[in-house]
């Protein structure tokens, strides 16, 4: 299975501590065996991007926060599907998400790369993350990035990806200060729990550990390109959400949001189950709607 295949994506998976987890395992292969037992039509694939027509070919999974998320690579669906859970009149609250992540990052559980360096750095006011090389340099706001330098100036950290070059670093300390940019392996997350404000992206798990941690968040991202950030069907509820905390656990109960944690929720089969008939029968109502291009 592709979650768990090093051969996937071998860069990034190389430095996954928790690539090989029994219970991703477990989840991708009852996913696969589900689509296929129940004749679906789509297709999966793992951590993925891009937008196809509401008729759509593709579901895509990927880890988010030691869980899972699904979606299909269809832009308005991946939104509606956290609006439909939000709003849903039937969901139990069962689990609460909001202490269980709070207790991850205060237990130290949060990393999910291998050979991070545990040195603790004094927290300071303002906190930058970015996202590796690749995402950076197009997809991130330079210009919120020298706002930021000059409101705080030597009071933030910016931690760069595990995934980032030494040349974009090299970028990254001349616009801050080298002694502001942590190591890309440095540990995120014990300078995340002491900072007053998170500068993140739509394609970060740091959003959603910072509203459980209570601190204030912020978007880096260039407007125009948030639509295709990994987690923007999530972090953007995340960042405008009156009340974010109350959202999660609403949303992440519901299986129409297509959130799985089988860490903590012992009936995530069912989950698994129920949002495959849900986002079938959305995509069944757009039969013959809208015609992909033939291509010769």
């Amino acid at each position: 299975m592709e979650m768990n295949d090093p051969k996937v994506n071998e860069r990034k998976l190389q430095f996954m501590a928790k690539s090989s987890n029994l219970q991703t395992k477990e989840f991708e292969e009852y996913l696969h065996n589900k689509v296929a037992n129940m004749g679906y039509s789509f297709k999966l694939m793992y951590d993925v991007m891009g937008t196809e027509v509401p008729y759509f070919d593709t579901l895509q999974y990927t880890e988010f926060a030691g869980g899972i998320t699904m979606h299909p690579i269809q832009t308005e669906f991946r939104h509606q599907q956290m609006i439909d859970a939000y709003y849903s009149k039937d969901t139990e609250v069962k689990i609460d998400f909001v202490t269980h992540f709070k207790k991850k990052v205060l237990q130290n559980k949060s990393n999910k790369y291998m050979n991070i360096n545990q040195h603790q750095h004094k927290a300071k006011q303002a906190l930058i993350v970015l996202p590796g090389s690749n995402k950076l340099k197009d997809r991130m706001s330079f210009e919120k990035l020298k706002y930021i330098k000059k409101l705080f100036g030597d009071n933030v950290w910016v931690k760069p990806h595990p995934l980032t070059t030494f040349s974009v670093i090299g970028i990254v300390q001349d616009m801050f200060g080298e002694r502001n940019v942590m190591q890309r392996q440095a540990d995120l997350y014990s300078v995340l729990k002491d900072s007053e404000i998170i500068y993140t992206s739509m394609l970060s798990e740091s959003a959603l550990y910072g509203v459980c941690l209570d601190k204030k968040i912020e978007p880096i991202d260039l407007y125009g390109k948030i639509q295709i950030g990994s987690f923007y069907h999530i972090n953007k509820f995340l960042f405008y959400e009156e009340n974010p905390k109350q959202w999660i656990n609403k949303t992440f109960n519901d299986y129409r949001s297509g959130m799985v944690f089988p860490e903590i929720d012992p009936d995530w089969k069912t989950k698994v189950d129920k949002y495959l008939e849900y986002i079938e029968d959305r995509r069944q109502k757009f039969w013959k709607v809208f015609l992909k291009e033939n291509k010769k």
